[in-house]
């Protein structure tokens, strides 16, 4: 794993790095715009006769943007600077490295005239970087409207750090944001980069190296999960072994119309190796549960109007011994009963809460006393706005206030936050992935992790992680638009393999 920072734990690493090394803070930004040239002239295969306009806004973002244009021209390149604020408006390494282009000889322009300026090869944006918040100005959304022409028309648009008018803590992108073809940041990913609208903005994105090593980290930075940390989930099974050796996943899911949410959940779950799966649905659900998932056991159970009802909650309770884990909540209905959720959760099994069960603790608050470590929550935006009774706002903190609940809190999104002792990000996955079904999948596999024994803040890393991975793979093979969430299942392998190969 390596670690995600947010702006202010980006901007207490420089503070700390300075104070420790004693180094000038003039050096860094030196070093930022070297490697910032470096990764532009690479991806360019060299700058030499390129026309590059550079916008450079008042901040150390804009300094990093001064100090690279006279980079670029000593490399062959024709940079021309558009300042966004007045030169005594700048302050400090902003204000001498404006300075330093000047007596570089480097020309400046007028960027509020910017429709009198000839269409450059590279735009690079040094605006706002990682500091912005807020909402763009009328001015800043011109400028930026016309940057977005000049790439639609075969410009570059490169983005310093992050492309202005996103927001590097939530990754909301403000209307008329810079959509970058190439994002340079420094040292680490900023959350902004991954969450949100980031990858859609950010382009690709490549992260150098400017000597701010992770001592300079704080120890509660979010950390990235990358496929190499799932290894030790896959290790070869001794062959002296046997069905109850991998766990007994209960999934308890599906009504009448949703019997489709509990086939997907448990051929997710033995697909990920549980050893033994149940499903309990209701009765009448089950033969198309036999039919569609062959290898797990059913048990049916009382229903009301097609949902579980109240009479189903003591055989719920008398199954429970001899299971390992629980997955609740794939299609059950929000006309499920709340004393479903209640035994189901009043034991000490691991459990996965998801879907309607989700909607369920929503409703009834005395529930939430049953959520604590060994249980995962696993809600899109729309569920946590209804379990925090607010309006989200940003994926880390509600992510964060989700876990304040008691359970590992695993946020879905473009990238998923999970919340547990530690904050991680699994930034794995495929825009094919957003389809009907998905999130069955994921609870399968969690199930199936904590019936196995995992804990329960890894099960559901793992599992996020790898099923970006499976998603990846089933969209290479079938194309973002024709895949759907049974093909997750079907490229876990594939996956799994992915991770094996690291």
């Amino acid at each position: 794993m390596h670690a995600i920072l947010t702006p202010a734990q980006m901007y207490s690493a420089e503070q700390r790095y300075f104070a420790e090394s004693s180094a000038p803070t003039i050096a860094l930004m030196e070093r930022a715009a070297r490697e910032f040239t470096n990764a532009l002239e690479e991806h360019t295969h060299g700058l030499a006769g390129r026309r590059i306009a550079v916008a450079c806004g008042k901040g150390n973002n804009g300094g990093d943007g001064y100090m690279a244009a006279q980079m670029m021209a000593m490399r062959g390149g024709l940079p021309v600077i558009l300042p966004l604020c007045a030169e005594d408006e700048l302050r400090g390494d902003a204000q001498e490295a404006c300075q330093i282009a000047r007596e570089a000889g480097v020309p400046f322009a007028d960027v509020w005239n910017h429709d009198t300026i000839e269409r450059p090869d590279i735009w690079v944006d040094a605006a706002f970087g990682i500091g912005f918040s807020g909402e763009l100005d009328e001015r800043h959304q011109s400028l930026f409207a016309r940057i977005e022409r000049d790439r639609r028309a075969g410009a570059l648009v490169a983005a310093l750090d992050l492309p202005s008018g996103l927001d590097g803590l939530t990754g909301q992108a403000q209307p008329g944001a810079i959509r970058a073809d190439l994002t340079i940041t420094f040292q680490t990913p900023k959350a902004g980069h991954l969450l949100g609208d980031g990858p859609d903005v950010c382009g690709q994105l490549a992260i150098r190296d400017i000597g701010l090593n992770a001592r300079y980290f704080p120890l509660d930075a979010v950390m990235r999960v990358e496929p190499s940390d799932l290894l030790p989930i896959f290790q070869p099974r001794k062959y002296n072994t046997h069905k109850g050796d991998y766990g007994h996943l209960l999934i308890i899911a599906g009504s009448r119309g949703m019997a489709g949410a509990a086939v997907l959940t448990a051929s997710a779950a033995l697909r990920m190796g549980a050893g033994l799966v149940t499903v309990a649905c209701p009765e009448s659900i089950v033969p198309i549960i036999q039919v569609a998932v062959p290898c797990a056991m059913c048990l049916p159970l009382s229903e009301r109007d097609g949902a579980l009802s109240a009479d189903a909650t003591p055989v719920i309770r008398n199954v429970l011994h001899g299971k390992d884990a629980i997955a609740i909540g794939p299609g059950l209905s929000r006309m499920a009963s709340p004393a479903v959720l209640h035994a189901a959760l009043e034991g000490e099994l691991p459990a996965v809460i998801d879907a309607d069960a989700l909607n369920i603790l929503s409703e009834n608050e005395a529930l939430h006393a049953m959520l604590n470590e060994k249980r995962v929550i696993t809600p899109h935006p729309g569920e946590a706005a209804r379990l925090l009774g607010r309006k989200i706002e940003s994926p880390l903190e509600d992510a964060r206030a989700l876990r304040e609940m008691g359970p590992i809190a695993l946020y879905k999104g473009a990238a998923t936050v999970i919340c547990g002792e530690r904050t991680y990000i699994s930034a794995s996955g495929s825009p094919g992935m957003a389809t009907g079904g998905s999130g069955d999948v994921l609870t399968g596999m969690i199930g199936a992790l904590l019936a196995r024994g995992v804990p329960a803040e890894r099960a559901a890393w793992s599992a996020s992680e790898l099923h970006g991975l499976a998603g990846e793979q089933a969209a290479r093979a079938l194309t973002e638009t024709c895949m759907c969430a049974q093909d997750i299942i079907a490229y876990l392998p594939a996956g799994i393999r992915k991770v094996l190969e690291r």
